[in-house]
């Protein structure tokens, strides 16, 4: 049974991007990562991928899979518990939270991880995200004591980037979206899978292929559906070979009705039609506004003079070019340049982006030629910015998320830029901490960057520990300059 739907780890193909899905989640996973996220459209594969990924952990992974996890506080801790084997006569959390931080501590001893799987992430309360967020508390200094492997459909990212979620969303450093299948990996699929059953031969024709990827649009569960009826049709109609007719006849027998597909083609030019009139009314009239506006404009500037000079400057940056737009505050490309000693600023808190610049803001003081000067060069490859940290912490400052989501902007803009993200900490504690927390701040700014659809291999993670200190560690606002994740623009490969 080549396209049974049930997932069956023999049948697993390993595309490209599933090869990277695999290895992504799977050095989460052993690098003790914390939060992972890997989220799809219904029928991309995401089930059958975590099943590929547990069978590739080896003995020392302890692994919870919470399949339902509509439960409430008590109930899923019960569920746990009883997946790992622990006493489920449970009262109240203060007795899951005991004994579940015994049973971590004692796998950390026995050089095990401990990982929870939760699927159907999208169906979880804000209640129960904060709780399993909690979870993740329980933890050592020199590292942590569970993984938490959230799989949902799409609408999860909408969920975890809602304020109410902003610390759960900052813990979260490996993040992986499975996108359907296109044409050439759907055939790759489909003969994947044929031979795994047993055959070489080519059961469907190139274009019968090319119809099941138009029909499925590249979602593995509908392929192997609609290849499933295909091989019954062509067993009953005897045939050697599938080919696009048995596909567009089984695609017409998988409808429902009412399902987009078998409507009358009569009737749908009927509202198209009716669609595209009532569209047309509104479009006339913003179009003739807009021309009343545009010419509004040309005369009043015409006659009027200098007096609209700034609106003119104004609109030409905005329909012409984005390279003046503002982006992160820039600081100066030497690597030896200090920050200010701003410790009013910082606060020890790590809550603003910092210019090491020593002026107020981007610009110089020779006014706003400066500043564009200064933010147009900021916007190429070599510039740099920095995002403090508070002291022993990977979370990101909530004042650097607008500018982060600024950047990723430019980056989604300019594809020919890389960037470079280095993680560095203060002197305070022993080396082999510091290099484990600056990467992991690093890896924090990576992940929230890839929430925002800046590609991984765009980035580059570096944890430098407690090297390079840009102001002596003698100091609270030396230290405090010195906890930083610095991110440099660079070129991309040609």
């Amino acid at each position: 049974m080549p396209f049974q739907i049930s997932p069956d780890p023999r049948f697993f193909w390993l595309g490209e991007k599933h090869k990277e899905a695999l290895a992504v989640l799977k050095y989460g996973v052993v690098n003790n990562q914390g939060f992972l996220l890997l989220t799809g459209d219904v029928g991309t594969g995401k089930t059958t991928l975590i099943n590929t990924l547990v069978n590739s952990l080896d003995p020392e992974t302890i692994v919870v899979n919470v399949s339902d996890p509509r439960l409430d506080k008590l109930d899923f801790f019960k569920l746990v518990g009883h997946s790992l084997g622990l006493d489920t006569r449970l009262r109240t959390k203060f007795d899951f939270i005991t004994i579940f931080s015994d049973f971590l501590n004692q796998s950390y001893h026995a050089r095990k991880r401990v990982l929870l799987i939760i699927d159907e992430a999208h169906k979880l309360s804000l209640d129960s995200l904060e709780e399993i967020r909690l979870l993740s508390n329980i933890e050592r200094q020199d590292t942590k004591l569970l993984n938490i492997f959230f799989v949902g459909q799409d609408e999860f990212n909408d969920t975890i980037t809602r304020p109410e979620c902003r610390a759960l969303r900052q813990r979260v450093t490996i993040v992986h979206h499975i996108k359907p299948l296109d044409e050439k990996e759907t055939a790759q699929y489909i003969r994947h899978r044929l031979r795994i059953a047993g055959t070489q031969k080519g059961i469907f024709s190139d274009r019968a292929l090319k119809e099941v990827c138009r029909f499925s649009k590249g979602y593995p569960r509908l392929i192997n559906v609609l290849c499933d009826r295909a091989l019954l049709s062509g067993y009953t109609d005897e045939l050697q070979t599938i080919t696009p007719k048995i596909i567009r006849e089984c695609v017409k027998d998988l409808r429902l009705p009412g399902e987009a597909g078998n409507a009358d083609p009569k009737a749908m030019a009927v509202r198209l039609g009716l669609t595209l009139r009532r569209a047309l009314k509104p479009a006339v009239w913003f179009g003739l506004g807009l021309l009343v506006v545009i010419l509004g404009y040309v005369t009043a500037t015409r006659f009027i003079g200098g007096s609209f000079a700034d609106l003119r400057k104004h609109l030409g940056t905005l329909f012409s070019s984005t390279e003046t737009t503002e982006a992160v505050h820039p600081i100066r490309s030497s690597p030896a340049t200090p920050l200010p000693e701003q410790p009013s600023r910082e606060n020890n808190s790590g809550q603003t982006f910092q210019p090491a610049d020593g002026k107020n803001g981007v610009g110089g003081p020779t006014g706003r030629a400066n500043n564009n000067t200064r933010e147009s060069s900021s916007l190429r490859a070599g510039a740099r910015w920095v995002i403090p940290f508070a002291s022993d912490t990977n979370d990101l400052p909530s004042q650097s998320l607008v500018r982060l989501d600024e950047l990723a902007k430019h980056l989604l803009e300019k594809t020919e830029l890389e960037i470079v993200i280095k993680g560095y900490t203060d002197s305070i504690g022993s080396n082999e901490y510091n290099q484990n927390l600056s990467t992991f701040r690093a890896n924090v700014v990576k992940s929230y960057l890839s929430g925002k659809g800046v590609p991984s291999a765009r980035m580059r993670v570096i944890g430098m520990g407690n090297a390079a200190p840009v102001m002596p560690n003698t100091t609270t606002e030396g230290r405090a300059a010195n906890r930083r994740v610095e991110i440099e623009l660079t070129a991309g490969k040609p």
